[in-house]
This record gives structure tokens, C-alpha cells and sequence, in this order.
């Protein structure tokens, strides 16, 4: 970020719980960096707000979600800023989502799906698709996957409010946000010129299922930092659910759709593992 094109912007970073050197290499190599101290028992819900609230109380006039996995080239915020100016209204903008380490595109434009149990559907990864789709480089999408960079007007948390942060401490209360959002007219937009780099090793515990026991797969599901915890995922199906009522119905295709995906993945892990081990047998 100190390499940015744009510098009308403070950082803000919230330290809940870090038993690293992040205090004295924050004041020793980024002295300008606001810290905010957090509770060590808030996730990333609680741990967000603090820094939404630091950066509203200091008269920001948008706020920028920036998770520590995420790395932006130099002129990503300069553009979105520029493409937030050209929207007549409030709307929120979020950059393409990249893998840091091959440069592949994510998540371009994604939504939601819960009627049938999908609470993210990635919609489009195909760059020049979302360009040919785009107006005046932006392209409008359902849902904004996760806080990736993502540039939000100051005006839209003094109408929508925070992110929930009791119901959903660490997973889907960006996509509650975002929903909530959406049904209040605010637009979602994709800058599709610009670009954020996330570190995909330091995502969810929840991925590469067929590495897992049976019995670690279903303490996934109490896990709060599984995107598959049950805790989680329940409060989001029964506030957005399309049929009211219902939404055990949406919850429980989401349970038995990890669950097939889970037997998928073990069962060719463990093929793949046989078959290991006996090309290594008869090797030595």
C-alpha cells in the first residue's frame, strides 16, 4: 500500500490477540499506521467493526476491508476510487479477486444461492466476459466475495449499519452485509480493471476436505472457522431464506451437499494415497 498511486487514505490496523512482533514492527516500520487494540476473543466480524468505527469516527468518507491474506497492485485504489465517483448514488465496488501465487482469476461476479443451499454461487470467473458485460469498466454482481478490498461509502454503514457480528462472528457476515445492502437499492459493482491478490494459504480451515477423517470432517462443522459451521451458517439461511419459515430446508441441502463432496474428495484421496504407496513399495 505505501507503493499506491492514490495517498489521501490512513491505514487502519486492528491488533485483537497477536503474539507476534506486530506491535513494535508496526511502530517501528509503519509508524503512520493507526492501531487499534481488540479484544483476543473477537473474530473477524468484531475485529472489522473496530476498524469501520475507528475510520468513521476519524470522518472517513469510505472505508476499505482489507483482510491480511490480500495484497493490491499499486493503482487499485486510485481506480476504485475513480470508478466509485463516476456512480451516481451509493454503490459499493470490489476489485477481481486473484490467487497470489498463479495470478488465476477467483471470483469475479458471484451471488447467492440459498434456496438450494449455496450461500456463495461464483457466477463469473472469465475476465473478458465480465468486460464485455461491463459500463464504464464496471460490471454489477449479486453478492461481493468477502472483504477483499472492498470499497465502501461512509453514508452506507450510517444507513445499513455494522456488520453482524453476535449472529455471524466470523464467516458470511460480509454476505449478510452485502445482501442487507442489496435490499435496501444499494448496487454492488466489480471494477473490472482492477485487482486484488489473495494469499490462498491462509484462507479457511474448511478446504481440501479429502485430507480429513470423518471425524475431523464433522467437527468442521462446529468449527467457527469453518465456512461449514453449522453456528454460522444457520443464522444466515434464517435471515435471507427466500421462503419464510423454511429455511431448514436450504440449511440441510447445504449440509448434505458438503457431505457428498466430502465422501467425493475422501474416497480419491485415499485412491490416490494406495496408489502411492504402492508405486513406492515397488520402488524400494
Amino acid at each position: 500500500m505505501q507503493k499506491s498511486t492514490y495517498t489521501n487514505f490512513e491505514v487502519i490496523v486492528v491488533d485483537h490477540g497477536s503474539t507476534d512482533n506486530t506491535k513494535s514492527e508496526l511502530q517501528l516500520e509503519f509508524p503512520e499506521v493507526i492501531r487499534v487494540i481488540g479484544s483476543e476473543k473477537l473474530w473477524w466480524s468484531g475485529a472489522t467493526n473496530l476498524g469501520i468505527k475507528e475510520a468513521l469516527k476519524r470522518g472517513a468518507d469510505a472505508v476499505m476491508l482489507l483482510n491480511n491474506d490480500c495484497f493490491l497492485e499499486p493503482d487499485t485504489i486510485e481506480k476504485l476510487v475513480n470508478r466509485l465517483k463516476q456512480i451516481k448514488g451509493e454503490a459499493i465496488i470490489a476489485p477481481v479477486q486473484c490467487d497470489a501465487s498463479t495470478g488465476k482469476v477467483l471470483v469475479i461476479t458471484a451471488r447467492t444461492a440459498l434456496l438450494i443451499g449455496f450461500p456463495t454461487f461464483l457466477a463469473t470467473r472469465n475476465i473478458s466476459a465480465a468486460k464485455k458485460k461491463a459500463h464504464n469498466g464496471l460490471v454489477e454482481t449479486k453478492l461481493i466475495a468477502g472483504g477483499r478490498g472492498v470499497l465502501i461509502p461512509a453514508s452506507i454503514f450510517k444507513r445499513i449499519g455494522l456488520l453482524d457480528d453476535e449472529s455471524l462472528p466470523h464467516y458470511y457476515a460480509d454476505h449478510d452485509f452485502y445482501i442487507r445492502c442489496r435490499k435496501s437499492g444499494i448496487p454492488l459493482f466489480i471494477a473490472t480493471d482492477t485487482k486484488v491478490f489473495i494469499d490462498q494459504e491462509k484462507t479457511s480451515l474448511a478446504q481440501s476436505p479429502g485430507i480429513l477423517t470423518f471425524r475431523q470432517f464433522l467437527e468442521t462443522f462446529k468449527n467457527r472457522r469453518s465456512h461449514r459451521d453449522i453456528q454460522q451458517l444457520s443464522p444466515l439461511f434464517k435471515k435471507h431464506y427466500p421462503i419464510p419459515g423454511c429455511y431448514f430446508i436450504g440449511l440441510g441441502l447445504n449440509i448434505l451437499r458438503y457431505v457428498i463432496s466430502y465422501l467425493i474428495h475422501r474416497g480419491i484421496y485415499l485412491i490416490q494415497a494406495e496408489s502411492f504407496s504402492k508405486t513406492n513399495h515397488k520402488s524400494i
